[in-house]
């Protein structure tokens, strides 16, 4: 992660500011030297990771300013009387790591909101709420051991500054202090000095002051056949706020069991994408953050999907938190107290589990796409190359 942050500097002077300036009567032009000032401007960061959860804010904004920054295009404008950049991140962490750094570097950003869609991992979370990340943690950051369980695997690597936004958040440990030109030829013959800069973050905290504005948002009803996708059942059902864990990985899981699986260790409420570099970013610079997800699918309404309901959602209470934004607690950061009692942690009394036992199976079957385009399907794969080499037989002739 930290060799990630040094590359982004590469790009960051390379951007260029779009004559076409959007007024409410989207008609203004004007030109690059008069809109330099909006580097300066305190605003709010908005990083929306796909197209769909961008919309509803852009549709929002006021005169609005394109600027150009190595590829991604930031909207500067307002929403009430409160100046907002918003970024279209694409998915993925890296994708929102990058895009959030470029914002955070390049203009004044005073609080910043990850806005968009999730899916529920809470049986208490349903399509059309709005989980509020108190935490994220990375749900791919896991140590699978050959004894039977997982555990998190240290957490995120971090080098942080004065600056950095770090109280209350759950530390896996400390990097050691590293080679210098004067022990590189010798470094690593002796024992290791712990490095209290180098911390290795399992979760991060929210700002609390943003997490305090967005628990007074108000949700509407939805009716309870659209959530479940049963046309028999009636009713509607109101749409609640949570206040839980994020869990942040690249990776899309669908069974209920391996979710659950994953919860274990991580009890979280909602799973995405992109909020673990999102929150490292900020966390490192120093930005008051919180990720804001409309619950778009649910493990336990299998059939049910509603992606562009729950990106209006997640954006009515990023509205409402810009709208209603304010200095107070913005630096501090949240702890457990603040989680909603349905919320997996709350309930479950732990946030991040030392281990969880697991059992797995062999591969069945691979399916693999073949040069010609052919789709090649291998039965009860050679399992070789997961056997140890002790006590088995050992194919590479270089160890007798």
């Amino acid at each position: 992660m930290a060799l990630a942050i040094i590359g982004f500097g590469l790009f960051a002077y390379e951007y260029s500011i779009k004559t076409k300036i959007y007024q409410q009567t989207n008609s203004s032009i004007n030109n690059t030297a008069s809109n330099s000032y909006l580097f300066s401007i305190p605003m709010i960061g908005i990083v929306t990771p796909m197209a769909m959860e961008q919309a509803p804010i852009l549709a929002v904004m006021k005169n609005v300013t394109e600027i150009n920054i190595s590829g991604y295009t930031f909207y500067v404008g307002k929403i009430g009387n409160q100046w907002v950049v918003n970024v279209r991140s694409g998915e993925k962490e890296y994708a929102a790591e990058l895009a959030t750094y470029i914002m955070d570097t390049h203009f004044h950003i005073i609080a910043n909101i990850l806005s968009g869609t999730a899916g529920s991992r809470n049986p208490y979370v349903l399509p059309g709420d709005v989980v509020i990340g108190a935490y994220v943690v990375d749900k791919s950051s896991i140590h699978y051991h050959n004894r039977g369980f997982q555990s998190d695997y240290t957490g995120v690597e971090m080098v942080i500054s004065n600056k950095s936004l770090i109280n209350n958040s759950i530390i896996g440990g400390y990097g050691e202090v590293g080679p210098t030109l004067q022990n590189a030829s010798y470094y690593g013959y002796g024992p290791g000095t712990t490095d209290k800069n180098y911390v290795y973050i399992a979760a991060f905290p929210a700002s609390l002051g943003l997490v305090q504005i967005a628990q007074q948002a108000q949700l509407g009803y939805l009716p309870a056949s659209n959530i479940s996708s049963n046309s028999t059942i009636n009713g509607l059902v109101k749409s609640q706020i949570i206040v839980g864990v994020i869990g942040s990985a690249n990776q899309w899981t669908e069974p209920l069991v391996w979710q659950l699986d994953q919860n274990a260790l991580y009890q979280t409420d909602a799973g995405e994408n992109e909020g673990m570099g999102f929150a490292y970013v900020n966390a490192e610079l120093g930005i008051p953050w919180i990720i804001v997800r409309g619950i778009s699918d649910s493990p336990w309404f299998p059939n049910t999907y509603i992606g562009v309901y729950a990106a209006q959602e997640a954006a009515n209470v990023t509205i409402y938190i810009i709208e209603h934004f304010s200095y107070s607690n913005l630096y501090q950061t949240v702890n457990e107290s603040i989680l909603s009692n349905v919320s997996n942690a709350k309930l479950n009394h732990y946030l991040i589990a030392l281990r969880a036992y697991y059992s797995v199976g062999n591969v069945t079957m691979i399916k693999y796409l073949a040069n010609n385009g052919t789709i090649i399907t291998i039965i009860s794969p050679n399992i070789s190359e997961y056997t140890y080499a002790y006590g088995y037989k050992v194919l590479d002739s270089r160890i007798s």
